[in-house]
């Protein structure tokens, strides 16, 4: 009995380390659009697990909103990496400093979806 019992947690053992590999979307939440895309990465399931919740972190979306003289101005609802929101607000930041105009940006965390599924 005991001998059955250690093979099997070895076995489970073994299985819970595997490695997958999978392909990961990301997509916004409120409609189909493809934001980001991870072709192949391989890993034990809480590895696959930790580059969700990265590109959870990393894909985000911003709204910046200039204020003018005529007024505020939206830049509209802007998503995709961090890298590319970043620019976005230092791109309005600048061009409103060149106007004398104040800026305010805001990040929208929690407008994506993240799916991997095992590649193919």
């Amino acid at each position: 009995m005991v001998r059955l019992v250690s093979i099997f947690l070895v076995g489970v053992g073994l299985f819970s380390g595997c490695k997958k590999c999978v392909e990961c979307e990301v997509r916004l939440k409120k409609s189909s659009d493809v934001i980001g895309y991870v072709d192949k990465f391989c890993g034990t399931d809480k590895k696959v697990e930790e580059e969700e919740d990265r590109l959870n972190a990393e894909y985000t979306c911003i709204e910046c909103i200039v204020q003018t003289a005529q007024g505020p101005q939206s830049s509209g609802i802007l998503c995709g990496s961090r890298e590319f929101t970043d620019s976005v607000e230092a791109s309005n930041k600048a061009g409103a400093a060149q106007i004398g105009a104040f800026v305010n940006c805001a990040y929208n965390r929690d407008t994506t979806i993240v799916r991997c599924v095992l590649k193919q």
